[in-house]
């Protein structure tokens, strides 16, 4: 039995996401793409929006597999599985005591289920609440005193609350397909269908079509089709490994725009950052390092090029958000 959620969708997101709710005004001073490598000059052209593209698709993964396996994955699961009534419930099979404690774990103040099933031993459902179209869904046992009496499954995030997300962290154009039908979309007017080649031309802008295939609740995939913009000309004319570092700069400073106060959250910016894309992130005013996303870093970070770190080679690109405090944003190489 399905019962629509009352509110809305869109996840609470710990580290600097959780102090801004929604966009807040905040000055960037300075902000530059990561300059030419030695060896690397060539201009990208039309493989410009492909290597743009391919830094979207790393983003928009990441954002997926944190609905997953993120810390609020973690603390939703844990309050299934201690949910005494629900245990009770389940090992008792009685389907209305469970639709009862499966209703007060999904609409609960405190956390963010959007759709949670609850399953007896044997496998059959004695409870299914939360929306329609739901997206990465993760399952575990339920037990009673050291013995498993049923199971559950339940997820973080629906289709609308997924788009969001990405034309929050990444600023693309989405739509979300299930059964070839579009259920969700935002920043742009989907065809109902999904696009079948590799761009579309939506507006008058020719896109180049990212297709990505995810888990549906509670079973089967959906389809999140992301439409990538090509690049300026100015910006064609740079090295394709400019345009790469440069991308995951541009959205290293979204997260930045989103910060109702940067300074008091440099830690939960790089953490949130690094979750999101992979990038490390170092935050450093002059020689003094106010946070990171792992590690000391590099001893020397250039403003931009290259830098070599553990044995690797990262492209650099870097931003001040205030005079003197300068966020360095270090990826790999393609």
């Amino acid at each position: 039995m399905l019962h629509p959620r009352t509110r809305p969708a869109v996840r609470r997101l710990s580290t600097v996401a959780a102090a801004s709710a929604a966009l807040a005004p905040f000055a960037l001073f300075g902000g530059c793409a990561a300059a030419r490598p030695a060896g690397a000059t060539a201009a990208c052209g039309a493989a410009g929006v492909a290597t743009i593209a391919a830094v979207d698709q790393i983003a928009a993964d990441h954002i997926y597999g944190n609905e997953l396996a993120g810390t609020e994955v973690s603390f939703d699961s844990a309050q299934i599985t201690a949910a005494a009534d629900l245990l009770a419930a389940v090992a008792g099979e009685d389907a209305a005591a469970a639709r009862a404690a499966v209703s007060r774990l999904v609409f609960h103040p405190a956390w963010h289920i959007v759709r949670l099933r609850a399953l007896d031993a044997a496998g059959h459902i004695l409870a299914d609440i939360g929306g329609l179209y739901v997206i990465a869904p993760v399952s575990g046992a339920l037990r009673l005193h050291g013995r498993t009496v049923g199971s559950y499954v339940m997820s973080v995030q629906d289709d609308t609350g997924y788009t969001k997300l990405e034309t929050r962290f990444v600023g693309n154009p989405i739509g979300i397909y299930v059964e070839g039908k579009l259920v969700a979309e935002r920043y742009a007017a989907f065809p109902s269908a999904p696009p079948a080649s590799a761009n579309v031309t939506l507006g008058g802008v020719s896109y180049r079509v990212l297709s990505e295939t995810y888990k549906a609740f509670p079973s089967g995939t959906l389809n999140a089709v992301i439409l990538v913009a090509p690049p300026a000309p100015s910006a064609q004319r740079q090295p394709c490994s400019e345009l790469r570092a440069g991308e995951f700069g541009r959205i290293a400073e979204r997260f930045a725009r989103l910060a109702i106060s940067l300074a008091q959250h440099y830690a939960g910016f790089a953490r949130t950052v690094h979750t999101y894309t992979g990038a490390d992130v170092f935050v450093r005013r002059r020689a003094t390092q106010l946070a990171s996303s792992g590690g000391s870093g590099p001893a020397r970070l250039p403003a931009r090029g290259t830098v070599s770190y553990e044995g690797r080679s990262w492209l650099v690109f870097s931003f001040e958000p205030r005079p003197s405090t300068r966020v360095y944003v270090l990826v790999p190489p393609a």
